[in-house]
């Protein structure tokens, strides 16, 4: 929290807030149809910053949602009927060819009938069978209704057709500020092309660099606190996040050639901002306790 109130002795070191930055794409790319923010807007999780074109792919759905509904349903009553007519029918025929092919045998052993009479009867009689098997099997399949890997099938289709259209559109990730809107209307962009760069304003940190010495009070969860020139004389907060491992020479950036020589480590303070006072860019003193202070 935020205060004017007197803070112990302390010990500080300088950097500048920073906030870490997202830049959004479409994994599949397409036209430009519209474009509902703008630079410098402030976007709240799930807000629409631009839409693309996707009437080809609305139209694949319906009927990819039709076929999964047809599959779900499985055969109509009407269709079930006529299988079971066609089959019936088969078998009638079957029972027919089956007397004739007798009546040919009987007449063939009295010497009555040709040979060649019999041969036709005996193979009309299996080819009637067959045609009734299948007949009973197509009945059968539709009674049983649609394949249950059938309907897995048509659904995942679906479902990977709905992750493409929700790449169609554009969203904020969390609450932000579009710093670059990098499209216009009509743009037609390429899959995994960035659109825009947003400022991710709930993430703000900030990175110093302090002496091998003082490694023993900066500790990971550690709280300290921090000022800005923008605020004379209030205390932010903060917390130690990341505190590197290996020792760096100071970044050139540093004021003194004495001090560019040293090695330092490099430690990540997250800022506490409810109030939204604290901005990228600002120059901070991040306060660390003096050994000799009472640990908090």
């Amino acid at each position: 929290m935020a205060g004017c109130q007197p803070s112990p002795p302390a010990e500080s070191v300088s950097g500048t807030i920073e906030t870490d930055v997202a830049r959004v794409a479409s994994r599949h790319g397409g036209r430009v149809e519209k474009v509902l923010a703008q630079e410098g807007d402030a976007l709240a999780t799930g807000q629409v910053i631009v839409e693309l074109e996707a009437a080809e792919l609305e139209a694949r759905r319906e009927r990819l949602a039709a076929q999964l509904a047809e599959a779900e349903a499985g055969p109509r009553k009407e269709e079930i009927a006529t299988a079971r007519a066609e089959w019936e029918a088969q078998v009638a025929q079957l029972n027919l060819a089956r007397l004739e092919r007798r009546r040919a045998e009987e007449l063939f052993a009295t010497q009555t009938a040709a040979e060649a009479e019999r041969d036709r009867a005996v193979a009309a009689e299996q080819a009637l069978e067959k045609s009734a098997a299948a007949a009973r099997s197509r009945y059968d399949l539709l009674r049983a209704g649609t394949r249950p890997e059938q309907i897995a099938q048509a659904r995942a289709q679906l479902g990977e057709l709905d992750t493409q259209l929700r790449e169609m559109r554009i969203l904020a990730p969390t609450n932000c500020v579009l710093e670059t809107l990098s499209v216009k209307v009509g743009d037609v962009l390429s899959p995994n092309q960035p659109l825009a760069t947003l400022l991710l304003t709930n993430h703000l940190w900030v990175r110093v660099y302090v002496p091998g010495p003082w490694l023993g009070r900066v500790r990971l969860g550690e709280h300290v606190r921090l000022r800005v020139d923008a605020y004379p004389g209030v205390d932010f907060a903060g917390v130690v996040e990341q505190v590197a491992r290996e020792a760096e020479f100071t970044p050139r950036n540093v004021q003194t050639v004495g001090e560019r020589v040293q090695q330092v480590f490099g430690v990540k303070v997250r800022l506490e901002n409810p109030e939204g006072r604290l901005r990228a860019g600002m120059a901070a003193d991040v306060y660390f306790p003096n050994p000799d202070e009472t640990p908090r």
